[in-house]
């Protein structure tokens, strides 16, 4: 008698941790219809997520002008389409002095080699100079295909993604770099410069105007 009450107290105690685990699994949360997985890497948390502007609207931006593949002052009239366009844009764009390139450029000794990626030492001297960010434009053999400032735009130590324009030909080209980077965030090209290089100015401003736009 004793052995059937032992045998029947310990089916009770089965059958009850069994029920236990039974209500606990249909009580769990994450497989309540509605609810589930989902709550841990579902769409509602990526729709929520904000997607930054690629440009803020602090930066300064500066502009370099190049020729040959070297730094050159902006010529005045040129000068002059730059300081329009600070005007028309929501940003801080100034014209680089061509006098701030030598305080970072080295020194050559005589009968010396040059160095051949000017573009690298603008960018860099944008950078020290405390600008986030510079455009970089020239016209003819410096605006060609696949190339800019009279080099392969492979060989220019900048990274630009394979679709950019900049990798089209134009009679004038321009490439908004990231200072610091070297990332070009896009580029803006004219064929017309009869009149300097006002279309050029107003691609760059279309180019402005979608980087700030979230």
């Amino acid at each position: 008698m004793t052995k059937l009450l032992k045998t029947a107290a310990i089916a009770a105690l089965i059958t009850g941790f069994a029920n236990t685990a039974s209500a606990l699994e249909i009580t769990n949360p994450l497989d309540v219809p509605g609810i589930g997985y989902e709550l841990l890497d579902g769409p509602a948390v990526s729709e929520t997520r904000d997607v930054l502007p690629a440009l803020s609207k602090t930066a300064r931006i500066g502009v370099a002008r190049i020729d040959g593949g070297r730094l050159i002052p902006t010529p005045y009239a040129e000068e002059f389409d730059w300081k329009m366009l600070n005007k028309r844009a929501d940003l801080n764009i100034e014209v680089m002095n061509a006098g701030d390139y030598l305080k970072y450029i080295p020194e050559i000794p005589f009968q010396g080699i040059d160095t051949d990626n000017k573009i690298d030492e603008i960018r860099l001297t944008a950078a020290n100079e405390g600008y986030s960010h510079v455009i970089i434009y020239g016209m003819g053999t410096d605006a060609y295909w696949a190339s800019f400032g009279g080099k392969a735009l492979r060989e220019t130590g900048l990274t630009i993604d394979p679709n950019c324009d900049s990798w089209d030909k134009a009679q004038a080209k321009a490439l908004l770099v990231d200072s610091y980077t070297g990332e070009v965030l896009g580029a803006a090209k004219a064929d017309d410069v009869t009149y300097n290089i006002g279309y050029l100015a107003d691609d760059v401003e279309t180019l402005l105007t979608r980087l700030t736009t979230a």
